[in-house]
């Protein structure tokens, strides 16, 4: 009754614009307070779930992404997938999905993604002739992928959660983000050719010039992969790694950041690393009141008490994770849902990072869809178009992502096989 009441108060208070971290924060101080919690314990529970090694690895990545978007990087990235796509009917598109699949590997974030792509493909899409809400659907869409293909901040975050592996949260994300990026190419595909038609002509030479510009940017997400499966570092580690290659490349390579860029993108960096810390520090906090109060083992007898199969309860969760997704911000909600969840894993037999992977797909969902839905909104912004047409456009989108979360749900070697690999 207590979580229930504590879940409502923060539901309400985010509906009405109260910032997600006070709604938090002011909702687990009134549960406190009426369960007669020590109010130290507020500030212990903060601190200890932002106190961990793991956590350090998020500001590296988020000024990674900075680097690499400042550097030059997102136009190469755009001009490979341009030359790979761009003669194939509705090819621009393609592009987009494609753009933010190469850029999901040096980003981290979705929000990232955004930016990077949307700021130059939506333009170019509706200078081509696309429509502008499918223009926004496609990127918002596409920019999920961000969380997914290593380095992913959100994965990160997650791990520092769960207590699970970093280095295997990101091998575990490479599959089910490619498998995002494939069944998104797909669809935009089949729908765009419909608007435009080629835009360039094939070419052997081309694809090789823009490769050779690009494989910079490819190179990074290898050098993670590989150097977290062979134990050459760990994913905090790599963070620093990406860091010096990015200030590397950026500087002394495409010579196209200069050191006052660099110290604005710190200053951004801090800013978000900030606000991802305030986050994490009440959610904290917000869940450990919810586990004080037995509603994850409620949450899980519930489940089971429905029915026997495992597979309903399955799809049963991931309906309330798509529904919760809609109303929460995503780092909020993986806060918050992760330790109601995890003790439902050896219930229904799945491996940790099978369960992680199914939670962290299907939240995505929601920054795609509103009330919250904030890479809609950016994107929509971006193209010039009215919130109504861009959640018209998204839906099939919306639908495709929906599907993925099932079958990375009822696959589960797309997310063990990779770090398997590893052991």
């Amino acid at each position: 009754m207590e979580g229930a009441a504590l879940i409502l108060v923060f539901l309400v208070m985010s509906a009405i614009g109260v910032p997600l971290a006070y709604a938090m924060g002011v909702s687990t101080l009134a549960a406190m307070v009426w369960l007669d919690i020590p109010l130290t314990a507020l500030f212990s529970r903060s601190f200890a779930g932002i106190d961990a090694f793991s956590l350090l690895a998020i500001p590296f990545f988020i000024f990674v992404g900075e680097l690499l978007t400042g550097g030059g990087m997102s136009q190469r990235i755009i001009d490979f997938a341009n030359s790979l796509t761009g003669w194939v009917k509705g090819g621009l598109g393609l592009v987009n999905v494609g753009g933010s699949v190469l850029f999901a590997g040096v980003s981290g974030s979705s929000a990232a993604d955004t930016a990077a792509i949307g700021g130059v493909m939506i333009p170019a899409m509706k200078k081509a002739g696309y429509e502008p809400g499918f223009s926004a659907a496609v990127t918002a869409s596409s920019a999920t992928i961000g969380s997914l293909i290593p380095p992913s901040v959100l994965l990160i975050i997650y791990g520092g959660i769960s207590g699970l592996s970093i280095g295997d949260l990101f091998l575990a994300g490479v599959l089910p983000g490619l498998s995002v990026g494939l069944a998104l190419g797909v669809m935009t595909w089949w729908t765009g050719r419909k608007q435009v038609g080629a835009q360039v002509p094939f070419s052997l030479g081309n694809v090789w010039r823009t490769a050779r510009r690009s494989i910079l940017a490819g190179v990074l997400p290898a050098l993670l992969v590989y150097g977290i499966l062979e134990g050459l570092f760990t994913a905090t580690e790599g963070g620093v790694v990406a860091v010096v290659y990015a200030l590397v490349v950026g500087k002394l390579v495409y010579r196209e950041l200069t050191w006052g860029m660099v110290g604005r993108m710190a200053i951004r960096t801090g800013e978000l690393t900030g606000v991802l810390l305030l986050l994490l520090f009440v959610a904290t906090s917000f869940a450990w009141v919810l586990a004080f109060v037995g509603l994850p083992r409620l949450v899980v007898d519930t489940l089971v008490g429905l029915t026997d199969n495992p597979q309903i309860i399955l799809l049963i969760v991931i309906g309330f994770l798509l529904v919760f997704g809609m109303f929460v911000e995503t780092v909020a909600a993986a806060t918050i849902i992760t330790p109601v969840l995890l003790p439902l894993g050896p219930e229904l037999g799945l491996d940790p990072l099978h369960l992680g992977m199914i939670i962290i797909t299907a939240l995505l969902v929601g920054t795609v869809t509103p009330p919250v839905g904030i890479l809609l909104y950016i994107c929509a912004g971006l193209a010039e178009v009215g919130t109504g047409k861009a959640v018209r456009a998204v839906m099939p989108f919306l639908a495709v992502l929906a599907l993925v979360v099932v079958v990375v749900a009822f696959v589960p070697q797309l997310t063990v096989w990779l770090p398997s690999l590893a052991l």
